[in-house]
């Protein structure tokens, strides 16, 4: 009798083990649920970057919408899946714009598939766009034309603006041709006439009416693809004389929006009013050491003659300095401010004396008619 109650203590015991250690198995696993529950969690807060380019990414999170960044979460069960996706990653028809480091292509940001409208922000309007560019040679009115432009356009709601471009009477496109595709990989297409006689701003008014008139024609590579209300027009020499006058409505104003003429010779025009009728704001850079303008007459008359807005810059320079790799970083942001709405290019422009061109080095004598 006496060993009974130790018998039944003893069952009690073991039955009081056994119900303890089957509650220990799930408190093993709160780390591994925990783990899941953390994916899900970053994944629902990231967003787009969840799909990148059209690609599902199941549970991998991603650093970025926008491709370029890899779209593993550490903890994803699809990991080692890119967001790059190629030509489709943001939907930007390039990785290097979908995704884009600051270091060699001036990008401050990856882009967001979703909000692609924007136009990546730059931090150095002297480098190289993200943009891979294409030239089409022979082509336009009349197969008189080069086109220096991104390889895909778009995409849509992103829209290029259209800049044309007026050689020098000495000069050819090939000579120019790293300042266009410098600007093509930033999202501009530029269209530039092959003639070297382009006083009186016909071949820019040419070239920018079927830019605009291919823009609305369906089955154009350019059909709805181009910003018609963003259009500048630029030129060397001669052609900056050219650009003066197509800013005046010579022949006509063709939406011009913009003028930026570069070392410009005004003997070329026969019409001597088109400075004072320029309509279009007007970034103006002549050159201190030029040989066509060696007293700055020409800066001058452009200066004392303006009504609109102007901003006018003197290089340290020549007159071939058109050509130089110096011209890509103002050209870049004067166009990107005024084509594409970027503010902080505006710095290089104003205010006045404190400008990024007014405490340059390499520049003298920023002046100013006009300022909005």
């Amino acid at each position: 009798m006496y060993q009974l109650p130790s018998a039944l203590a003893l069952g009690v015991l073991l039955l009081a083990n056994a119900c303890s250690s089957g509650a220990a198995g799930p408190a093993t696993n709160p780390a591994t649920t925990g783990s899941n529950e953390g994916a899900s969690a970053h994944e629902a807060g990231a967003g787009s970057g969840a799909t990148a380019g059209g690609a599902t990414m199941g549970a991998s999170a991603g650093a970025s919408g926008g491709g370029g960044a890899t779209g593993s979460a550490g903890a994803s069960t699809t990991g080692g899946v890119s967001a790059s996706g190629g030509p489709t990653a943001g939907g930007s028809g390039n990785a290097s714009d979908a995704g884009g480091t600051s270091g060699t292509s001036g990008l401050d940001a990856a882009v967001d598939g979703a909000t692609m409208s924007a136009w990546p922000a730059v931090n150095d309007y002297g480098a190289r766009g993200p943009l891979m560019t294409q030239r089409d040679v022979n082509t336009g009115p009349g197969g008189a034309y080069d086109i220096f432009r991104p390889a895909t356009l778009g995409p849509t709601p992103r829209k290029n603006p259209i800049i044309s471009w007026a050689n020098g009477t000495l000069f050819g496109i090939n000579q120019y041709q790293m300042l266009l595709d410098h600007w093509a990989s930033h999202g501009f297409v530029v269209i530039a006439a092959h003639s070297q006689s382009t006083a009186g701003g016909g071949t820019h008014t040419a070239g920018i009416d079927w830019l605009v008139a291919e823009n609305g024609r369906s089955g154009s590579a350019y059909f709805g693809l181009l910003d018609t209300s963003a259009i500048g027009a630029a030129g060397h020499s001669q052609g900056g004389g050219a650009t003066i006058a197509a800013g005046s409505g010579k022949p006509k104003l063709a939406g011009i929006v913009t003028t930026l003429p570069l070392m410009p010779i005004l003997s070329f025009e026969t019409d001597k009013t088109i400075v004072m009728r320029q309509t279009a704001a007007m970034f103006n850079i002549n050159a201190t050491m030029d040989t066509r303008d060696p007293t700055g007459a020409v800066a001058n008359q452009i200066y004392d003659g303006s009504n609109g807005e102007l901003v006018q810059a003197a290089f340290i320079g020549i007159h071939e300095d058109a050509m130089s790799t110096a011209m890509h970083a103002p050209t870049l942001a004067w166009f990107r401010f005024r084509l594409m709405g970027d503010d902080r290019a505006k710095a290089m422009f104003y205010p006045d004396k404190t400008c990024g061109l007014c405490t340059s080095p390499a520049w003298k004598q920023v002046r100013y008619k006009n300022t909005p």
